[in-house]
């Protein structure tokens, strides 16, 4: 998948394991677009990002792999890369990604 991967999922696979897709808001497109160091990589249009995302999920999907959509905003996206001295990048919004996977199944794994 080129963009972030994100799909909701009713409850982990085998493994308890879930995956996070990030899920962008058509309004905050440009922004991410302006803010990615990496944009070239990225689709020209939230359209063509969200056919590419949903396409991606049902390919996780088929292959067995819980996926959940995880909303990205991008301002605290940025300011997250800027406190952890990062550029925003497909690393950088896949680890923030990870990280509110993450507190999300600690907030529900008591």
């Amino acid at each position: 998948m080129k963009g972030r991967k994100n799909k909701s999922a009713e409850r982990p696979g085998s493994s308890g394991m879930v995956s996070g897709v990030a899920w962008y808001r058509v309004e905050q497109w440009p922004r991410l677009l302006e803010v990615s160091v990496d944009r070239s990589e990225l689709e020209r249009t939230y359209d063509e990002w969200q056919a590419m995302a949903t396409k991606g999920l049902a390919e996780l999907a088929r292959a067995g792999v819980w996926a959940r959509k995880v909303d990205v905003d991008v301002d605290e996206l940025v300011e997250w890369c800027r406190t952890n001295g990062r550029s925003v990048d497909g690393a950088a919004r896949a680890a923030f990604v990870a990280l509110k996977v993450k507190a999300a199944n600690d907030g529900h794994a008591k």
